[in-house]
């Protein structure tokens, strides 16, 4: 994968740096306030009270985690539809367009989705740049997976796009059902993966110079390797959206989810594709 390099930037969005404090929400204050102007000044009446704060933290919690769910289904949603147009109806130019100026496509891309990174990560704090950030991103990360959707089908591989969705639908789902239900604590799995991140990125780097390094069984083995890397960013990011982020970061939270999932599936393409070539199909 001659572009895999510009994926590998979705790191800097796995910072552990946090925001402000949260604002409680109007209403559960007022529950507060009325309970602490009619109850007895005893324990029991503080222990009430404090059950009814945790609750309204607990709901605030839930929602935060809808939005984010739901911000990243439009954006996976956005990407199938532009796959789909690559490879359907535009296939002929944007397949053109990537064999004659390779070069042009590579690094183009390569500038735009850090640039889109860098945006996201300037502006996570500060609304309406985060959404513009996010849009932007998505709009390059969907373009990448039209890219590689559409020479998939001019090479006769167009199967293994539609196997490679589905493989990842069933990881998401499993490393998220499993996180959300497990009770252990994944903040240690980030400081262990930003190593083994670097030397995928510098993997990468390299592969944009010397194609050749990605072909044959060090690129299938590196694939591997990548798909495993963000199956742990997936379960490590979930950690993080169900328990440490803030509930204003839900585009953060977004944006590392639909990174992770985007470059789960275009590894699994890639390993598809190249047993696909060894098998000679």
């Amino acid at each position: 994968m001659l572009w895999s390099g510009m994926r590998e930037n979705s790191a800097a969005l796995h910072g552990d740096s946090q925001p402000s404090g949260v604002q409680k929400p109007f209403a559960a204050s007022l529950v507060v306030m009325a309970m602490a102007s009619f109850a007895p000044f005893d324990m029991e009446a503080q222990n009430q009270r404090y059950d009814f704060q945790g609750i309204g933290e607990k709901q605030m919690r839930l929602g935060f985690i809808r939005k984010v769910y739901g911000i990243v289904a439009c954006q996976v949603a956005a990407t199938a539809l532009t796959a789909a147009f690559c490879a359907g109806p535009l296939r002929s130019t944007v397949v053109g367009f990537v064999v004659h100026w390779p070069s042009a496509f590579k690094w183009g891309s390569l500038l735009a989705t850090g640039l889109a990174l860098l945006l996201c990560h300037v502006g996570k704090n500060s609304y309406p740049l985060n959404f513009f950030g996010l849009a932007f991103l998505t709009a390059v990360m969907s373009l990448d997976v039209g890219v590689m959707a559409a020479v998939a089908s001019a090479m006769g591989m167009g199967a293994c796009v539609a196997q490679a969705a589905i493989i990842t639908a069933f990881l998401v789902a499993g490393l998220t059902i499993y996180t959300f239900r497990s009770k252990r604590d994944f903040s240690f799995l980030g400081a262990a993966l930003w190593p083994l991140m670097f030397g995928l990125f510098a993997f990468g780097l390299l592969s944009c110079f010397f194609p050749s390094l990605h072909t044959g069984i060090l690129g299938l083995v590196v694939s591997f390797f990548g798909a495993a890397i963000f199956c742990a960013y997936l379960v490590y990011d979930t950690w993080r959206i169900a328990n440490e982020l803030q509930v204003d970061d839900y585009v953060e939270g977004a944006i590392q989810l639909y990174m992770d999932i985007i470059n789960l599936f275009m590894y699994i393409l890639d390993i598809l594709m190249q047993l696909s070539k060894g098998n000679g199909e």
